[in-house]
């Protein structure tokens, strides 16, 4: 077994963990869809969240191309991001005291900060590892690097407006279906 493919099972797993969480949560609420009051930015950012989990698993596979040498401090980098993406999906759905929440507009708005703040901390590891391992530079970082601006400026502007996450949410879902759609990259 090369070094490679070793490191890919935990990733995989952990990736699959999150898609778990993912469509675990989405049955749930399908499953209650009259007791359910949707929300919006909330159903939003779970299509998202799931998209991210597809396009790191896919490229995943490039550092089997990239890496040359896994170092445990290699490991634990590359690892960082599906576990960010497994907490955020955990957190996306209610649990303990709240998973008899109805009310997902409410559950979004009490933990928005959180889900934020974890999706701009994927976004930085993603910057990194883009930098790192992948031999970007920073200047091609710039798109990523203002994308994780404007998850700054939500969660330190402390906006409470439902109309401003509701239109971010939408233009992320116009951005990484644009990514998906004109993706050319291979196994």
């Amino acid at each position: 077994m090369e070094s490679f493919e070793y490191v890919v099972v935990l990733t995989s797993l952990i990736l699959g963990l999150a898609m778990a969480q993912i469509l675990n949560g989405v049955s749930d609420m399908v499953a209650h869809y009259s007791k359910i009051k949707f929300s919006f930015a909330h159903t939003i950012l779970i299509v998202i969240i799931f998209f991210v989990t597809i396009q790191d698993w896919f490229y995943s596979y490039q550092y089997s191309k990239q890496i040359e040498e896994w170092t445990m401090p290699t490991v634990l980098s590359i690892l960082s991001f599906p576990i960010l993406l497994f907490i955020e999906a955990r957190i996306l759905f209610p649990t303990g005291t709240r998973s008899k929440e109805v009310d997902m507009d409410v559950y979004f708005y009490d933990n928005w900060k959180w889900l934020y703040t974890l999706f701009t901390m994927t976004i930085i590891v993603s910057i990194l590892q883009n930098i790192f391992f992948s031999g970007f530079t920073i200047i091609e970082q710039v798109p990523l690097m203002l994308y994780a601006g404007v998850y700054l400026l939500f969660i330190f502007g402390d906006f409470k407006n439902k109309l401003y996450h509701d239109i971010f949410m939408v233009a992320q879902l116009f951005v990484w279906l644009s990514f998906f759609i004109l993706e050319k990259s291979t196994l």
